[in-house]
């Protein structure tokens, strides 16, 4: 056998016992901490958030967020992409928003995105992987003269991948799974991340409220509910909850976020706000 085959086999081998290796570790520390963690893990998961990210080795979500496993329920493809018929996608929403009872539901994109890069290019990057890249192309179409305003090619990269992130965040409001939730009274709220590599800081982008009603009214679906038979007869269509929902929790996840973002500002918290507060929140934009 070729010495280099053997020598490039035995450095493999070494990559990959130093993995194995590291969770021997990783065991230990956390056994350390609390001797318990591991079964207290074992009884089950209540995660509060859905992370749909970028395959990428260098967009770890649990790292990133200083989290620990079992507080984010995760997704990954190439390019954080919320296709609407991937049914592997869709699995995860439907059991995330339907049985976890998520409420938060974020997109986190990165800058010097490999999969953004090569869907600005002519250049085949083979079958499957080509299809999978379209769906980015389609939002380069849609904003050339935007993105091909910057000079710097790194600048456009990361221009396309915000606007990739605001189109996911878009397909996941038309998403039936996440309207049905709305419908019902599950007020699920979608986020839209940037994790900037060359900083290590994620960006909150500003998605506009307004968004979700300029988009066609054929994506606005009407789901007949077991609750809603008894009450269509006796409300009036412009008040009913199928037409509300949505406009609703929009304006809920606008105020909370606004009202978080004011404390923060004024060092009121630090990091999270007093659950009464937000109950308060969700009570009075009820009536919106």
């Amino acid at each position: 056998m070729n010495q280099q085959i053997v020598s490039n086999s035995i450095q493999e081998i070494n990559h990959y016992n130093r993995v194995l290796e590291g969770n021997k570790r990783y065991v230990a520390k956390k056994l350390s901490e609390d001797p318990n963690y591991f079964k207290t893990l074992s009884k089950g998961q209540s995660p509060k958030y859905l992370l749909i990210g970028c395959s990428d080795s260098r967009a770890p979500p649990n790292e990133l967020t200083e989290t620990d496993p079992g507080e984010i329920f995760i997704h990954r493809n190439i390019a954080n992409l919320v296709i609407p018929t991937d049914l592997n996608l869709n699995c995860v929403i439907q059991y995330a928003v339907e049985h976890l009872h998520i409420h938060n539901i974020v997109v986190m994109g990165h800058t010097c995105c490999g999969g953004v890069k090569a869907a600005m290019t002519q250049d085949s990057v083979g079958g499957l992987l080509d299809l999978w890249l379209n769906q980015i192309k389609l939002v380069y179409e849609k904003h050339a003269d935007l993105i091909e305003s910057f000079v710097d090619e790194n600048d456009k990269i990361n221009c396309l991948s915000q606007l990739n992130v605001r189109a996911q965040v878009m397909n996941i409001w038309k998403n039936p799974i996440v309207q049905k939730a709305w419908q019902k009274g599950n007020p699920v709220m979608v986020h839209g991340w940037l994790f900037r590599v060359e900083t290590g800081y994620i960006e909150e982008l500003l998605i506009d409220q307004h968004t979700p009603e300029e988009m066609c009214k054929v994506y606005a679906l009407k789901f007949k509910l077991e609750s809603e038979k008894q009450l269509s007869k006796h409300v009036s269509p412009a008040g009913s909850p199928k037409n509300n929902a949505k406009k609703r929790f929009l304006n809920m996840q606008r105020k909370l976020i606004e009202h978080i973002n004011q404390l923060k500002e004024n060092n009121i918290i630090d990091q999270d706000v007093e659950t009464k507060e937000i109950g308060g929140f969700i009570e009075s934009s009820k009536d919106l």
